[in-house]
């Protein structure tokens, strides 16, 4: 295999990984979230996501993590379209080329 694509495919799992994991974070923060704030208290749960707060660092890590994971894709077809390109189209010839004669046996007409 191709370097350059084992490269960007090593760090598209690492992108993955860590996507994983701040979604994970962000998932379980909120639903932690959810167990201080009654359901009726809509408006102070809200505020928890305010520009500095722990809940909006994990959004904000989640979304990067994102972010990466998706450029990490792209980077990686770019190399298999580059690899593709320099790979020669291969001429397809037949090797072997067998007919089938039935055998005529003595005395049979053909």
């Amino acid at each position: 295999m191709n370097t350059d694509l084992e490269t960007r495919r090593h760090v598209l799992v690492v992108m993955y990984q860590r996507y994983l994991e701040a979604d994970r974070s962000w998932n379980l923060a909120l639903n932690d979230m959810r167990t201080w704030f009654p359901k009726e208290s809509q408006a102070n749960s809200l505020k928890m996501g305010d520009p500095g707060s722990p809940i909006r660092r994990l959004y904000e890590r989640r979304k990067r993590a994102l972010f990466q994971l998706e450029v990490a894709r792209i980077k990686l077809d770019v190399a298999r379209q580059r690899l593709a390109k320099r790979r020669p189209i291969p001429n397809i010839v037949p090797l072997l080329r067998l007919t089938y004669t039935r055998a005529i046996g003595h005395g049979q007409i053909v």
